[in-house]
């Protein structure tokens, strides 16, 4: 169920390609915990104790069917190094029902027992048993299907060699456009890590500050798809061509930008693109042969590399899962009680556990060779580098004050959201691209360069700052934005304008693309949306079909000026539901 649900997460994983070399590992294991060594013990007993064995268990396998399938917990978003976005704390009322619906497993099973109901107790057992099989392998087939389907198009290649090719071109005479898309990144901790750090004052040189910006839904894909497309793209907004499937109007965003600036006679360059083809390892063919524009997946690709230049020694990936995978499964058996004891705050029971750091190095260590992924040497007149990093995603603290990884963190920094794990993760990118800019400003790249950062919306369930009465974290639907535009410099400056993450498109192309239109609907790319009230879906995407989005006007607030004021927070139901009409008539 773990792999079925993100197959190509844990494909390719060092030199491990197909996810099922982890699903054979881990029933080689549970063959072993769960049957043969139970066996061999059953074998060592007189019949009254082997009865006894028995109808145990029984007992413990109709209890961990119940926990799963009816007490699954919510934790959010697991990673691929089964670290969930979420706590895995209950309340007591949680863990009250859990154990009072097992205590009721129990009793039936014993009840049933001693009254000679054996057969229909066994019999119960091997109907779940077969049910489960059944479901395993339909699991397992879809995970086949899905891994060939990736082999297809990506193949990881050489990755870490000693020397590092560079991707990034920029003109010294031209133009230079920089996008770069920080995944998660929290607006809200910008001030508090300037403050913290006061050099970054001066290294983001004539940067301007967005702090009043909004993100049209809470995660990267509802989040992602108009900074790359405009407002066109937003969950409201795909819905309005119903003939055209969802996965080919993502595909149109993240192709807009490069395909606009290519034929305005930019070299383009993007990395990573966010569910290219609706795919978790991007399908980089949505960029076509076109020779102006190349795409590369540079995220893990470094991560080895660096931990070997740092001299700091991890287990691989795969060797981690195929330990913990186990533990996992265990976990989801168990009761609420025991579950955060196995967890362990993501080392599974491991007394020392590095589960978070290559995870995060996986985008950190692109920010770190930024400098040398970069060169100047193109014979393009003008440069575009749209580039997407998932540093701020994966969450690791790190060493202050420069906010470096290392095993052993010792100074959590002056901030109060020094102990914040999220605080970190921000912290060391703005940190790692200061440096970046101080290296464009030494090769004099910085001042006919455009720079964009933007994140496709805040930390989950995030409340560090903004709090409301309303039922979601603002901060999580305030994204990161900040500008430098071309011969910009001074302090940097923050403005209180009301903005969005869909104005990147008009932000980039500004006096360069002229009355931008969009190529695929005929459609000028504006900010004219913003003159009304922003729709914004505060659940994650769900597809209605490959068409729609499941959109439920108790899901959507409509907000406008100031997203800090929840009385602009307005519930699209209050309006009959209809997306259409205005919370100010």
């Amino acid at each position: 169920m773990l792999i079925a649900s993100s197959p190509q997460e844990f494909s390719y994983i060092d030199k491990v390609s197909s996810p099922l070399v982890f699903i054979l590992n881990s029933a080689a294991q549970a063959f072993g915990l769960c049957f043969l060594y139970p066996f061999l013990i059953y074998l060592l007993f007189p019949v009254k104790i082997k009865k006894a064995l028995s109808l145990a268990a029984l007992i413990f396998a109709f209890s961990a069917v119940c926990n799963i399938f009816i007490f699954p917990g919510q934790y959010g978003a697991i990673s691929s190094h089964l670290v969930f976005a979420g706590s895995v704390n209950h309340n007591l009322r949680e863990i009250l029902i859990n154990l009072s619906v097992l205590a009721l497993v129990l009793a039936v099973c014993i009840i049933g027992y001693s009254r000679g109901f054996k057969k229909p107790l066994s019999f119960l057992g091997i109907v779940i048993f077969a049910a489960l099989f059944s479901f395993s392998t339909k699991n397992i087939y879809s995970i086949s299907r899905e891994f060939i389907r990736l082999s297809e198009y990506y193949s990881p290649g050489q990755k870490n060699d000693e020397t590092i090719e560079s991707i990034f071109h920029f003109s010294k005479t031209g133009k230079n456009i920089f996008v770069i898309m920080l995944d998660m990144a929290d607006s809200v901790f910008i001030p508090h890590v300037f403050a913290e750090g006061p050099e970054l004052w001066e290294q983001y040189d004539g940067f301007v500050y967005y702090p009043n910006t909004v993100t049209f839904n809470g995660f990267t894909k509802g989040g992602a798809p108009p900074i790359f497309g405009g407002y066109e793209y937003s969950p409201m907004e795909l819905n309005e061509r119903p003939d055209v499937p969802l996965k080919e109007k993502t595909n149109e965003a993240l192709f807009l930008m490069p395909r606009l600036f290519a034929e305005k006679g930019f070299s383009v360059t993007i990395t990573d693109p966010p569910y290219a083809d609706d795919n978790w390892i991007p399908d980089l063919r949505i960029y076509g042969d076109n020779a102006a524009i190349s795409a590369y997946i540079t995220d893990g690709a470094y991560t080895d590399l660096w931990l070997k230049r740092n001299n700091i020694h991890l287990p691989p990936q795969s060797a981690v899962l195929k330990r913990n995978i186990l533990w996992y499964a265990i976990f989801r058996e168990l009761p609420f009680a025991f579950r955060i004891g196995v967890y362990a705050l993501g080392g599974w029971c491991a007394p020392f556990s590095e589960h978070r750091m290559r995870l995060m190095l996986n985008g950190y260590s692109v920010l770190d060779f930024l400098d040398e992924l970069t060169d100047f040497e193109s014979e393009a007149e003008n440069q575009a580098v749209i580039m997407t990093n998932n540093a701020t995603h994966e969450n690791s603290f790190l060493q202050a004050p420069e906010y470096r990884p290392q095993l052993n963190v010792t100074n959590f920094g002056t901030s109060a959201f020094g102990k914040e794990v999220w605080y970190h993760v921000n912290a060391g990118a703005l940190k790692r691209l200061s440096e970046y800019f101080d290296f464009l400003k030494a090769h004099d790249i910085y001042d006919n360069t455009r720079i964009i950062l933007v994140s496709d919306h805040g930390v989950l369930d995030s409340t560090y700052v903004t709090k409301t009465s309303l039922p979601f974290a603002v901060d999580q639907f305030n994204p990161l934005l900040m500008v430098k535009d071309f011969g910009s410099r001074g302090a940097v400056k923050t403005d209180m304008t009301f903005m969005s993450n869909a104005d990147v498109p008009v932000l980039a192309m500004n006096e360069i693309i002229e009355n931008p239109v969009n190529p695929f609907t005929g459609n000028p790319i504006t900010t004219e949306n913003k003159k009304d009230p922003l729709p914004i879906l505060i659940k994650r995407v769900q597809e209605k079909n490959e068409f729609l989005i499941e959109l439920n006007p108790q899901n959507i607030f409509f907000v406008h000026d100031s997203i800090f004021d929840e009385k602009n927070w307005v519930r699209a139901d209050r309006y009959g539901g209809q997306p259409g009409i205005s919370p100010r008539e």
